[in-house]
Parts: C-alpha cells; sequence; structure tokens
C-alpha cells in the first residue's frame, strides 16, 4: 500500500496524477535519497582510511584487484535479472508456488556456478601469474597472487548469497535493497576505523574486511527475509525444477552478455591503465572516478526502481506511463548535467581537502569523466526501459559487435594518441552516447508496437 511518504513527496513534486505504481517508484526514491547520500559518504571515507593502512602503491594494488573481481560479480547479477522480471509478474498475481519454484532453482544454479568458479579460481591461482599479467609493480608478488586468488574465491561465494538483491528488486523493494548495502559499507569502514590500533596494517587485511564483511551480511538478511517476509517463496532443495534451468539460463544468458560487455566498458579501467601503464597509475583514476561516480550513484537513487516498474507498466501495456515516466527521468537527468559541471569546477579543490597532495589528478581526466558521466545517466533510462521490457535481443547483437570497436579505441588511445588513464573514459563516453542512440531507436520501436495505430506517434520527442 503507498505510503504518506511517498504521497507527500509526489505532491511536493507536482507531478502527474498518481497511480500505485508511480507512489511505489517515488516512496522508493525517497527512502534511498538518505541510503545513498551515507553511502556516498562512507565511499569518500574509505579511501583515506584505507591508505591508513597501506601504502599508495598498494592502494594502486587494490584497486587493480578490485575492477578485476567486478568482472566476475556479474554472474549473479545475470541470474538475478533474468528471474527479476519474471517475479514482478508472480508478485502481482500472488503465484507464490511458482515463484517458489523459480527461487529455489535459480539459488541452485548460482551455487553450481559459484562452485565452479571457486575451483576455478583456486585451480588457476597455483599456476598464474597476475602481477606480470595485469603489470602490477610489487616487492612481494607471491602474496599479491594469493590475495587476488582469494578475493575472487571470496566473490564466488557471494553468488550464492545474492539473489536476495534481486527478490527485493523484483518485488519493488530497491530501498531494502540499498539498506543491506549500506549495512555492509558502514560495518566494512567502522572495522577499518576502530581496528587502527590492533590491526595489522597490511594489504592482506584489507582483504580481509572487504572479502568477509559481505559475505557474512548477505548470509543474515538472506536467513532473515526467507524466515520472514519472503517465507512463501523460500528456496529449497524440494522446490528445484531444473526444467526452469533453460529459461533462466536462456533470459538470463542476454543479460549475462550485456552485464560482461558492461563490466568491460564500466568498471575495468582500471584494468587497462595497469596493464598498459602500470598499477601505479590506477590511483589517480580511482580516485576521480570515486569522485565524479556521485552522479552516477545519485542518479542510481531515482532509476533503479524504475526498472521492474517499467516491467510492471509493459506487462499491463501502459504505453501512456513508459512514455510520460522517460520524460520526466530525461529532464532530471538534465539538471544532474549542471550538477556534474559544477563538481568539475570543484573538483581540484576537492581532491585537495579530501587526499591532500598524496596523488595527483589530471585535469584532462576530470573534464572527460563529467563528459561519461553525463552521457552514462541519459543511457540509464533508456536502458532501464529496454531491461525491464526484456526485449533486449537487438542490443546483444550490437553490443557484441560494438565492444570489439571500443577495445580496438582503447588501444588506439593508449599506444598512439597516448592519452594517459583519460583513455579508458574517452573510450567509455563514446561506447555510451552510441549505445544511448540505439536504445533510443529501440524505445520508439517499442513504444508504437504497445500503442494503438491510431495514437501512435512516428517520433516521440525525448522531453
Amino acid at each position: 500500500m503507498p505510503t504518506k511518504t511517498g504521497l507527500l513527496l509526489a505532491k511536493l513534486a507536482q507531478l502527474r496524477p498518481l497511480n500505485a505504481r508511480s507512489l511505489t517508484v517515488y516512496t522508493n526514491v525517497f527512502q534511498s535519497v538518505f541510503i545513498k547520500g551515507l553511502g556516498i559518504l562512507i565511499g569518500f571515507l574509505t579511501i583515506p582510511l584505507t591508505l591508513r593502512y597501506i601504502s599508495v602503491g598498494d592502494f594502486g594494488i587494490w584497486m587493480t584487484i578490485t575492477f578485476l573481481t567486478s568482472w566476475f560479480s556479474l554472474v549473479d547479477v545475470s541470474f538475478g535479472n533474468g528471474l527479476r522480471n519474471s517475479l514482478v509478474l508472480f508478485f502481482d498475481t500472488g503465484d507464490t508456488h511458482t515463484a517458489r519454484r523459480y527461487v529455489s532453482t535459480l539459488y541452485c544454479l548460482s551455487g553450481m556456478v559459484a562452485l565452479a568458479l571457486a575451483g576455478t579460481f583456486l585451480t588457476i591461482g597455483q599456476r598464474l601469474d597476475w602481477t606480470r599479467l595485469l603489470t602490477i609493480q610489487s616487492e612481494n608478488p607471491a602474496q599479491v597472487n594469493g590475495i587476488i586468488t582469494y578475493t575472487l574465491v571470496g566473490f564466488s561465494v557471494q553468488l550464492l548469497l545474492k539473489p536476495i538483491t534481486s527478490i527485493l528488486l523484483a518485488d519493488q523493494k530497491a530501498a531494502l535493497a540499498g539498506w543491506i548495502l549500506l549495512g555492509s559499507n558502514v560495518i566494512t569502514v567502522a572495522i577499518i576505523f576502530f581496528g587502527d590500533s590492533y590491526l595489522d596494517k597490511s594489504l592482506l587485511t584489507i582483504a580481509h574486511i572487504y572479502n568477509l564483511v559481505p559475505i557474512g551480511v548477505l548470509a543474515l538478511v538472506s536467513v532473515y527475509l526467507f524466515a520472514r517476509q519472503y517465507a512463501s517463496i523460500a528456496p529449497g532443495f524440494a522446490h528445484i525444477d531444473l526444467s526452469l534451468s533453460h529459461e533462466l539460463v536462456t533470459v538470463g544468458g542476454k543479460f549475462f552478455v550485456l552485464q560482461l560487455i558492461s563490466v568491460l566498458v564500466f568498471t575495468s579501467g582500471g584494468l587497462f591503465i595497469s596493464y598498459f601503464l602500470g598499477s601505479g597509475q590506477v590511483g589517480p583514476y580511482s580516485v576521480a572516478n570515486k569522485y565524479f561516480s556521485v552522479i552516477t550513484v545519485l542518479y542510481g537513487i531515482i532509476i533503479t526502481p524504475y526498472w521492474s516498474a517499467f516491467t510492471d507498466a509493459y506487462v499491463k501495456r501502459d504505453s501512456a506511463w513508459i512514455d510520460q515516466t522517460l520524460r520526466q527521468l530525461n529532464r532530471i537527468s538534465a539538471g544532474m548535467t549542471v550538477l556534474a559541471g559544477f563538481m568539475l569546477l570543484a573538483a581540484n579543490t576537492v581532491f585537495n581537502l579530501w587526499i591532500g597532495s598524496a596523488i595527483s589528478v589530471p585535469g584532462s581526466l576530470s573534464v572527460w569523466l563529467t563528459a561519461y558521466v553525463t552521457s552514462f545517466i541519459f543511457l540509464s533510462n533508456y536502458n532501464s526501459i529496454i531491461n525491464g521490457t526484456g526485449q533486449v535481443n537487438r542490443l546483444v547483437k550490437f553490443s557484441l559487435v560494438g565492444v570489439l570497436l571500443y577495445v580496438v579505441l582503447i588501444v588506439v588511445l593508449f599506444r598512439w594518441f597516448e592519452a594517459g588513464p583519460a583513455s579508458v573514459v574517452i573510450a567509455g563516453t563514446a561506447w555510451n552516447v552510441t549505445l544511448l542512440l540505439v536504445c533510443r531507436a529501440e524505445y520508439r520501436k517499442l513504444l508504437n508496437q504497445m500503442t494503438p495505430l491510431n495514437t501512435r506517434c512516428p517520433a516521440p520527442s525525448p522531453f
């Protein structure tokens, strides 16, 4: 049932006449403002606190490891996204029996993948020299190789626990999913801060904290929610239906491809920088990226609840709501672009107050990151609709070709133009703009398919 908070927020914003779907979205957005605000503050605190434990050189190594592990976290996200759209329908109809079969099968598949990945990482970790592969400069390469393997195994364990987040998002409880992440981050920072006087100050200590805390939080939250709020769809061996595997893998496979490419484009910048320039150049990029990611995090507050809302609207053929909502989101994106401009003007001042002279951030990197986050938030609007409706076939085909061109552009910028760390941001911005055009064309096609012939608009305005 819509909350008083959602009603108040919608009235204050003087938005269109409200329905239950819109009120749910606004309520999630309102609650997420506080959650993400604290998350941003904690994110900024983690860098100077981490630098109290490890050197600037080791910080660059840890950031490289973080970028690497983000590649493998996409597996659970892909399966979860495949289930997420289906669960919206189950929650609408109250079909908990079918939902429980899907949830149980999802956990089974996630567990098998987690075991396979953990076994693979443990095996290759004995043979592969990560430091040479990623051009990591370290006085103790054997320890770094061990930490990378340990961290990858830790992420594999998280794969078994993360589906609870997809269930919350499908139930249009994005704010609650945000609380889980915030709780994990708060505990992590608290351990780092209060453990300063008695914990060993080393890269291994940081790895222990960042690996074990999320696993513990996800495990406790999953047990609690399945014992109470989601007891009717709690996973169980008796409810595993492997005949659903084909559907989950097929639908999830499409999202897997998109997630794989997204990880390559959006989160692997540090890996490319480490490979071409060495891990010592990863620090400035990580600091600047953390600063400008405030824009994407803030916009994530707004856009995250819309995926499942768009799914609900698509199932109910409510094209008017989708079109009107997109116009509203594009206006908000324009306002966020102005905020990004102000952040660019204040960047050097903020960096000096934040980290002092420990890490120097080039001005060109800040300029390109401003362009990158601006293009990203506009892309998020259209991408949320395409993902929510599940009409991703064309997007998958284009992305498979486009990612090859992206990698070529990365190499050209590093090798021939010597653009430095900004190379990954320039290529990422070009990718965002191109994908935005593709998604917008798909949106027009989708809207025309949903709209009666006598009321179709051949080229709906984005604003």
